[in-house]
Order: structure tokens, then sequence, then C-alpha cells
């Protein structure tokens, strides 16, 4: 029964940890660049938006405004707008 828990209590650690969200864009806002999995999402005005590196979601977070209009409503192409 104890090896049963702490199976359970493991493997609901490692879920706890998983838990960001899956970006909608597949090109970064910022860049143009595809989107990297690894990289910490944002989420603004009810989207998930994904970046292509850690410097792109800190320039994101600063001004999201100027940045997500920088790709199509489905997040599929780049169209910088924000020079």
């Amino acid at each position: 029964m104890k090896n049963t828990l702490y199976i359970l209590a493991i493997f609901l650690f490692a879920f706890s940890c998983s838990t960001q969200e899956v970006a909608f864009n597949k090109v970064c806002p910022i860049s143009g660049d595809d989107v990297d999995a690894k990289i910490t999402t944002v989420k603004y005005e009810g989207k998930v938006y994904g970046f292509c590196c850690s410097d792109c979601d800190k320039m994101f977070s600063a001004n999201p405004t100027k940045y997500a209009s920088n790709i199509s409503s489905d997040g599929s192409t780049f169209v910088e707008t924000s020079k």
C-alpha cells in the first residue's frame, strides 16, 4: 500500500509540473521564427502566445499590444506591423 501511495504521489507531482499552456500561434510575434514549445508562454486577451526564445517572451510581456498584431489571426503567419 505504501508503494502504491508513493508511486501515485510521484505521478501527481510530475503531472502538476507540466502546466504550461499550449500556444495558439506557430510563429513568434516578435521575430517570425518558429515557436519553441519549451519557452514560457504568455496569455494576452484570452490567447496563449508562444515564442522562439526567452528574449522574445520578455519583449512581448513588456508591450503585448505592439506585438500581438504581428501575426495572423490563426497564428500561422508573421505579418509585421510593429516597426
